[in-house]
C-alpha cells in the first residue's frame, strides 16, 4: 500500500504564545517534532499520521479558564484578607500574585502544546502514540495483537466535536482472577473517529487473513489441528479393525495377554 499522509491540526498565529513557548520549550526539554515511524516500517507501506482536532484544544483551555478562575477567586481572597489585617503585608501580596499569574501562564502554555505535540502514526504493522508535555510517553502497539477497536465519545467532547478512538491488545498475562489481561492505547481528540477506526480494522483484518495473529491464538489453532489429526486416526483404526479375520485377532489378544504376564512376573 502505497504512502498516505493526513494531517488534522490547527495551529494559530499568538505572537504572546509564540514568544512564552519559545522560553518555555528548552527548559521542558521535549522534541517539538513529528516522530519517525514505528521500527519496521518499509517505504512502500501505509504511513497515516492524525493529529487531534482544535475542539480538543478549546475544552482544554476551557478546564484552563476554570482553574484560572477559581485560583484568581481564591488570591482575590486570600490577598483582600491580608491587606485588611495589615497594608504592609502588600509585601507579601505582589509576590503571591506574581506567582499565580506565572503558573497560569505556564499551565496555559503546557496545555497549548500538549494539543500541538500529539501525534497517532498508523502504519501497516503497527500504532505509535506520542502524547504529554511534563511526562512525554511514545507508545508502540502492534497490530497483530489488536483484538477490540472501539469509538468512545462523553458530553462533553461531543459538544465540541470529537471522539476518541481506543484500541485493545492482548497482554500476555493474567489479572488476579485468572483471566486475560490486557492493554489499551487511545486516540483522542479526533474528528474522523470512524475512518481511523475503519482504517486500524482493515489493518487488523488483512494480518489475520495472511495468518499473523496473537500466539495465544496460534498455540489454540495448533491444538485443534493436533484434535483433528487424532480423532482421524481413530476413525481409520476403527475402520479397520471390523475389516481383520477373527482368528487373527484372538491371535493378538494371545500375545498381549501373555506379554503383560511376563512383564508382571519379571518386575514382581
Amino acid at each position: 500500500m502505497s504512502c498516505e499522509l493526513c494531517v488534522c491540526y490547527w495551529k494559530s498565529s499568538d505572537p504572546m504564545y509564540d514568544w512564552l513557548k519559545a522560553r518555555v520549550l528548552p527548559w521542558l526539554r521535549v522534541e517539538d517534532s513529528e516522530p519517525h515511524p514505528p521500527a519496521g516500517h518499509q517505504p512502500h507501506e501505509m504511513l497515516r499520521i492524525e493529529r487531534a482536532n482544535v475542539g480538543f484544544l478549546r475544552l482544554r483551555l476551557l478546564q484552563w479558564r476554570l482553574y484560572v478562575a477559581a485560583w484568581g477567586f481564591l488570591i482575590v481572597i486570600i490577598s483582600a484578607a491580608m491587606l485588611a489585617a495589615d497594608w504592609r503585608l502588600v509585601l507579601l501580596v505582589v509576590p503571591l500574585v506574581l506567582l499565580a499569574a506565572a503558573k497560569s501562564a505556564i499551565l496555559y502554555v503546557t496545555m497549548r502544546l500538549d494539543y500541538e505535540m500529539r501525534w497517532y502514526v498508523i502504519t501497516d504493522r503497527s500504532l505509535l502514540i506520542r502524547e504529554g508535555v511534563w511526562n512525554v510517553q511514545e507508545i508502540t502497539i502492534t497490530f497483530a495483537n489488536a483484538q477490540n477497536v472501539r469509538v468512545t465519545q462523553g458530553p462533553l467532547e461531543r459538544w465540541f466535536g470529537f471522539s476518541n478512538v481506543e484500541v485493545e491488545t492482548a497482554g500476555g498475562g493474567r489479572s488476579a482472577d485468572g483471566t486475560s489481561s490486557s492493554h489499551r492505547a487511545r486516540l483522542r481528540g479526533l474528528a474522523n473517529p470512524q475512518e481511523v477506526r475503519g482504517v486500524i480494522l482493515d489493518v487488523i483484518r488483512r494480518h489475520r487473513t495472511a495468518g499473523l495473529g496473537d500466539p495465544d491464538d496460534l498455540e489454540s489453532q495448533h491444538d485443534v489441528t493436533r484434535v483433528q489429526i487424532h480423532a482421524s486416526r481413530t476413525n481409520a483404526m476403527q475402520a479397520l479393525l471390523p475389516a481383520l479375520p477373527g482368528a487373527l485377532l484372538g491371535e493378538v489378544l494371545h500375545e498381549a495377554r501373555a506379554l503383560r504376564v511376563a512383564l508382571e512376573q519379571r518386575y514382581s
